[in-house]
């Protein structure tokens, strides 16, 4: 009987390995034939998506009319009924209510022109949003370690720690 720890040797030494330049080239060309066989799978499903979503929005359509008619309807007998009495708020039936109630008056911005006057006149409503130049910060710092340092003062410049990284392996097929 062998132990686990046997079988797992065992399978160890009946994987594939790659140890020359042709089971790499084998297996490179079998990494793109796997990747093209996903990307045509892909391809498929985006097919019938665009498919489903057309049939949806067609389907969306149709019912969007027949909700603005009734809608439609529904707005015409509630302008009757709050003509017949101007204090009407609320309307309950079972299925729903109608419902009237005072909006807010909107506010439409020109954000250039409003911009322009408000700095000119000194009005006190400018956002300034202050973000790192986080490449301006490389450029003048020193690096010691993982810690940032300040140039001219040998300040170790706080809310940066340097994280050193290993080189990123990638396949190109």
């Amino acid at each position: 009987m062998s132990t686990i720890q046997e079988r797992v040797e065992e399978k160890q030494e009946d994987r594939f390995v790659i140890n020359d330049d042709a089971k790499a080239d084998w297996a490179l060309e079998k990494l793109r034939d796997l990747k093209g066989a996903k990307k045509k799978k892909e391809e498929l499903a985006e097919k019938r998506k665009m498919m489903i979503d057309s049939w949806l929005e067609e389907e969306s359509s149709k019912l969007d009319n027949e909700i603005e008619f009734f809608e439609g309807l529904l707005t015409e007998y509630a302008m009757k009924l709050k003509e017949e009495n101007k204090d009407l708020k609320t309307h309950s039936l079972p299925f729903g209510k109608l419902k009237f109630r005072k909006q807010n008056p909107k506010w439409n911005y020109d954000e250039e022109k409003l911009l322009r006057f408000l700095k000119i006149t000194g009005i006190d409503a400018i956002k300034v949003k202050e973000q790192i130049d986080k490449q301006a910060l490389k450029n003048i710092v020193k690096v010691v370690g993982n810690k940032a340092i300040h140039p001219e003062t040998g300040e170790i410049i706080e809310g940066v720690e340097i994280e050193e990284r290993e080189e990123k392996f990638s396949i190109d097929v």
